[in-house]
């Protein structure tokens, strides 16, 4: 048996610059860091020939061009892995359409118990970039490479995209910033989920279609990851969350569905009762809100949203790991 561990991530600026209809043009820039919640998948050889994979649903079948779920379907495929193998997934919290990169987290894990299976020795790069590669090309899906980077590597990085490669450069502040920052960040779920591909279908449509707008956004987006970059590297933390107030104002701009108006009073809420600023996670549409706020506003920026449930977390510097093999 196989056993991965992968985190998931909260990612702060440059979302959308990932994606490649815009990095083939201009560098992308992305500034993330993984958090303490989990997606732990096992996998065991066995001696039935079939392909049981068990997630939300249960699969169980004898040829693997049966497979509903894609993710496995394209990468038990590319590893080229015969009937006799079973497959299951653990969350640890409600991960689909949360803005956490569940599905890329889920996927790299996959990629990093698979190539452990068939004893290939892939670096963090190889195994993103195959985690990329299963989604995008293999699966389809409309979305950017900064989820399946951020899971495979895991802390605190800045990610850079263009045409040729993908850089991850962790940031290197000092404890106390980070866990300074770390204290100022509250979280809370909106109560609402959305497919991340079918809202950056619309900004990649765009980017595409050489839309000038879409593309200035995105670079005044990639802009302030380089400055937010800076920012935490000098502890001028409450400047990360004023840029980050920027950002989601600049972000909404990118797509209709990114924001609703639940999402804009929420937010309005917060940053009336203190907030210096805060974001929806991953592409929008719904999931949480993450809010910069000063420890002495807190209070009450969770009372104005105690209707919501907040979402506690730390920062993690571990990526995809395997915790647990007995293939020797």
């Amino acid at each position: 048996m196989i056993v991965t561990r992968t985190p998931l991530r909260i990612s702060f600026f440059g979302g959308g610059s990932d994606i490649e209809a815009f990095y083939s043009q201009h560098q992308g820039a992305v500034l993330s860091t993984t958090i303490d919640k989990h997606i732990h998948l096992a996998v065991q050889q066995v001696a039935q020939p079939h392909y049981k994979i068990m997630y939300s649903e249960v699969e169980q079948v004898e040829s693997g061009s049966d497979i509903k779920h894609d993710r496995v379907k394209e990468a038990l495929r590319y590893f080229n892995i015969p009937a006799g193998i079973e497959i299951a997934s653990f969350a640890d919290i409600p991960t689909k359409g949360t803005g956490l990169g569940s599905s890329s987290a889920f996927t790299a894990g996959l990629v990093n118990a698979l190539a452990n299976y068939t004893d290939r020795h892939l670096s963090r790069y190889d195994r993103a970039e195959l985690a990329c590669r299963i989604e995008i090309e293999m699966c389809g899906e409309k979305i950017g490479k900064q989820d399946q980077y951020a899971s495979t590597f895991g802390g605190f990085n800045f990610i850079t995209f263009d045409k040729n490669s993908v850089d991850v450069s962790p940031i290197n502040i000092s404890s106390h910033t980070m866990e300074t920052f770390s204290d100022h960040l509250v979280c809370f779920y909106t109560g609402q989920t959305r497919n991340a591909s079918s809202i950056l279908s619309d900004q990649v449509g765009k980017l595409e279609r050489k839309d000038s707008d879409i593309t200035f956004f995105t670079k005044e987006l990639v802009d302030m990851a380089h400055t937010a970059k800076a920012e935490l590297r000098a502890g001028r933390l409450h400047n990360v969350g004023a840029l980050l107030d920027d950002g989601w104002r600049i972000k909404k701009k990118l797509s209709k569905n990114i924001s609703n108006p639940l999402i804009d009073q929420m937010y309005e809420d917060a940053m009336k009762a203190g907030a210096l600023g805060g974001k929806l996670l991953g592409a929008g549409g719904g999931g949480y809100l993450l809010l910069f706020v000063q420890r002495r506003h807190q209070s009450k920026v969770f009372e104005k949203l105690k209707g919501y449930q907040p979402f506690y977390f730390n920062f993690t510097d571990k990526g995809s790991s395997i915790v647990y093999s007995d293939n020797v």
